[in-house]
Order: structure tokens, then sequence, then C-alpha cells
């Protein structure tokens, strides 16, 4: 069977029309975006870090100013002028009226996440406890706003703000134990379990409080982490001297000996946190906190602070570039800010796409042992039907992705990059695209992808000639099939594997062999070895 008949029949079988549900969850902030909701602060030192903010943004997605409908003139006229005069644009600028006291949107405003009301998944408010500053108006603005609206809101039954709140988007969620010390009515047992209800989670991870790293009284995890992806973490580092380095230590085997979704560790990536103006470091619960963490993530930029030092802003830079290769990586100034207790993350709040479709995947990165064919395993999750799957890759110095099919297979999703030899380096990203969106792994794509590559000829048998003259009809079958190995005059040994790699059978045949097995619907691969050569072929289970 010619390749375009088989993938043909694979696209018939496994594409078209294909939706899905998700239970109700809070996304994670390095997946898709709509775009991200600021409070103006009519504070001429603030107000120029949310127009940076603004500027960097609105690259990425939409930017909503909650602007104070009493006092202030309810025309934006001046905003805007103020804006644009730091080179803002209109494109993607929104603003909404909204009662408010201070800026940190973060914490008070709303946590937005996905649920079924009766009408599919769709966007709602969890509403968060913040009625201990003396604030009624910043602890109302998530009613405004779903009033505004039209969207539900729920109420989360605990005191907790938005920065101390950080989710992996599939399995965990984080905060520091200052939860405990504001909610004393409920023990720390019964909050993890509430947590982990309320947002639909597998576990709930507290790390302990810094409490004589600066900061205030807040003592949130935004300020000394942040997930970047589903299988990576980033922490502040600090100079062994301090008082908290013990604790920041420990938090970090804490995060080292959890499991992600895809029951592997965490990687953990240590970023320095910069010191004060002076050179030192705070040493109390009330002195200024610089921190790398406290950075947004918005569709395919990073919005990091910075504060004046070349060297630890340059190295901050060099680290998330790293870390997410091909991100844009845009630097705000955050001097205003961490003086009065936060950064970037504390006045920003993302706002999730308004069609739920996002990417599942395990990626693969790195040295990997020579294949002739890289199989990307993946799961799409949308809230409209899907429309079909993309893996798109370069091998070495192609100038133009190859785009092929991912086939819609069980348990996971499979795409296959073929003819790859020895020595060969691969970039590869991919795409979901459902009726209502697209959305891309990882979202900073294509700029932004994975790297994985193979060592020389040398590490591998060299005398073991890998080919692709396995030859299996019907295609699809229902696991009753007739294998051909090309170029094999003599018996083989035929090993079959399902789309997770496990072998399911295994047995001696010749060219020609019918073979009828009892298969559960899904993807194969079969590899026939006689002596050194060794012929592979794939295989649709219906």
């Amino acid at each position: 069977m010619k390749k375009i008949n088989f993938l043909s029949a694979l696209l018939i079988l496994f594409l078209g029309n294909v939706s899905a549900q998700v239970a109700v969850f809070n996304p994670a902030e390095f997946e898709k975006n709509e775009g991200v909701m600021m409070v103006w602060d009519y504070s001429p030192s603030r107000d120029s870090v949310i127009a940076n903010i603004t500027k960097a943004a609105q690259q990425a997605g939409k930017v909503w100013i909650v602007y104070y409908p009493g006092q202030a003139p309810v025309d934006t006229t001046d905003i805007r002028n103020y804006l644009y005069s730091r080179g803002v644009t209109p494109d993607s600028l929104y603003f909404i009226p909204g009662l408010t006291e201070t800026l940190w949107v973060r914490d008070f405003g709303p946590m937005v996440m996905y649920g079924n009301f009766g009408q599919g998944s769709e966007r709602f408010i969890m509403d968060m406890g913040y009625s201990a500053y003396n604030r009624p108006k910043d602890d109302s603005l998530p009613a405004q706003l779903a009033n505004l609206w039209s969207w539900e809101k729920l109420d989360l039954g605990l005191q907790i703000e938005g920065g101390n709140l950080i989710f992996d988007g599939l399995t965990r969620g984080f905060a520091s134990t200052r939860v405990h010390e504001q909610n004393p009515e409920y023990s720390p047992a019964f909050i993890r379990n509430m947590l982990i209800d309320k947002f639909n989670l597998m576990d709930f991870t507290f790390l302990q409080s810094l409490n004589n790293s600066g900061g205030g009284i807040w003592k949130h995890v935004d300020m000394f982490m942040k997930v970047l992806d589903y299988e990576t973490i980033i922490v502040s580092s600090y100079p062994n001297h301090l008082p908290d380095y013990p604790v920041i230590e420990q938090n970090v085997q804490i995060l080292e000996s959890l499991s992600n979704h895809f029951n592997k560790p965490y990687t953990i990536i240590r970023i320095p946190a910069p010191p004060k103006a002076d050179g030192t470091w705070a040493t109390t619960q009330d002195d200024e906190m610089r921190t790398y963490t406290n950075s947004l993530i918005i569709n395919n930029t990073v919005i990091m602070p910075t504060y004046g030092l070349t060297e630890y802003d340059e190295q901050a830079r060099a680290i998330y570039s790293e870390a997410l290769p091909g991100y844009k990586i845009i630097s705000v100034d955050a001097r205003a800010l961490t003086i009065l207790g936060g950064a970037i993350h504390c006045v920003t709040k993302e706002v999730p796409a308004e069609h739920l479709i996002r990417i599942v995947h395990r990626k693969v990165t790195g040295r990997q042992e020579y294949s002739p064919e890289m199989y990307i395993y993946s799961n799409c999750e949308s809230n409209d039907a899907l429309q079909g799957m993309w893996l798109y890759y370069k091998v070495n110095d192609q100038e133009q992705y190859n785009k092929v099919p991912v086939y819609m297979a069980c348990p996971q999703n499979i795409g296959i990059i073929e003819g790859l030899k020895p020595g060969d380096k691969v970039l590869y990203y991919l795409e979901g695209v459902s009726v209502n969106g697209t959305a891309t792994y990882p979202a900073g794509a294509p700029a932004a992808g994975f790297t994985f590559w193979f060592d020389t000829l040398t590490d591998i048998d060299q005398n073991e000639a890998i080919s692709s003259k396995l030859s299996i009809f019907p295609q699809p079958n229902d696991g009753s099939f007739t294998i051909i190995n090309g170029s094999c005059e003599f018996g083989f040994q035929l090993r079959i594997s399902d789309g997770s790699g496990r072998i399911v059978y295994i047995g001696q045949h010749q060219s020609g062999d019918r073979l009828t097995l009892n298969l559960p619907p899904g993807f194969y691969l079969l590899k026939a070895q006689s002596g050194d050569k060794v012929n592979t072929g794939r295989m649709i289970v219906r």
C-alpha cells in the first residue's frame, strides 16, 4: 500500500467532526489566552509601568485597562493619550469601567476558568475572598466583571490572593503556607482538599512562606516561583547567608520530589534573585523584595521585570531565553512596584481564550536514542469540534517547516517524523485546529519549539540495516491482516507495539502470513527482524 493511501485512511478514520468536553479547570498561565487585564492607578510613576506592560502585551493579545468611573472622568481620552505617548497603539486596547482602589489586580481580580453550566464548556469567574484589607471596591471587582460580561461567578470560600495560587494546568496547584494563616478556622488538610475540589486537581502543594525576604505580609509563591510549561518550574535562588536560604532550598527539594502529569519529576530551573539598589538583599518581611519569577507569560511573550542591574537583568533574560526558546522576552522596569511589595505578575491578570483548545504533550527534547522514525504523542482538548491536528518539524538547517498530520488514535494522538538519520537535529511543534480557533504547543510557535537530536552513527550498531519495507493490508483493519516483508525471503520475528510503546505480540512468521489478533482499536507499530535486517510498518485497528 502506498504511503498516501495509508495516511488518507488514517485521516478518514480519525478526523472529522470530533468534539471533546473537559471538566472544570483553571488553565495554566502559559496556555492560550485572549489577553491580559490591568488597573489604571492614576499615579504617574506606576502608570508608566502599566503603559510599558501594555505596549509589550498588546503584541501577544488583547489588553483591558480597568479605569475608575467615579471621580475620574468616564471619558478615557487622557488615559489613551498617555498610553499613546509611551508607544502604545490603539490595536487590541480596550477599557472597562470598574470601581477599584489599588492596581494589584492579580490578587483581587477575576480568576477566569472553564466550566459547564448547561451550555457546554465556557468561561466563568472564581471569586476568592479578599475582605481582610478594608478595600471593598477591590474585593468587588470579580462581581462587577461577572455582571458586565454576563458570566457565571462562583465563590471559592477561602481568603486567598491570586498571587498565591499557581497551577500547572493539568495536575497540581501551588501556594505558600500563608493560606493557612489566612484561614485559621480550617485545618491545612481541609484547605488542601477544598482547593483540589474547587480547581479539579489531582493534588495541591503548599510551600513554606518566605518570612524574611521582603515583600510585605503577602508572602506569595509568585514572588519566588513560576510554572513555565507542564513539566518545568523556575525558582529563585538566594545567597546562602540570607535567613530564608534554607527555606527556599527546602521548597526546591519539595518541588523536585513531585511528579508532573506525565508521572515524571518536574524540571527545576534556578534564577538568581537580584539585590536591592544598595547591593544587599532583604532580611526582614517589610523590606523590598526583588524577583524575576514575578513575570507574565502571555501567549508567545514573556514580560520580565528588570531593576537597572545590567549583570543580573541580562542573566535573567538569558535564563528565560534558554528555558523558553523562541519566545519574545520583553523587559519592563519594575522598581516602582517592588518598593510596594509586588512586580509585573502582581499588576496583571490573564484572561483565557474564549474557546478552549489546548494540546497536552510531554515534550521530546535533548539527546534521544536514534530511530529513523520519531513518534510524537499528544492529546488535544477542545470545547468545539476538532478539525484536525498537525505536527510541524524542521531537520537540521531546513528553513521551512514540514507539516504532517497527527493521527487521532487511542489512548494518545500520534504524529510521526520519518526519514531521520544519525546526527540529525529536529525542531518541532504541534497545532490543534477547531471550528473556532487554533492552539499551538508551545504557545510561542512557530518561532518557539522543542528540539531533540541524535548522536552520530558511532552510537548505534552500524551493521543494523533499518528500512520500512513491511506492508500490512488491509488498512485500517479489525485485527485481521496480512503482512508482506518485501526484503525477507525467509522467516522473521514479528513484534507489535501499541501507541504507548508496550509490546502486545511477538511471533515467528513468513512473508504473506495472515494474522488474526484480538487487538483493541488504536495505532500499532510492527517490527520484523531477520538477522541484522529490521523492517517496520504501521497499522490502524478500527
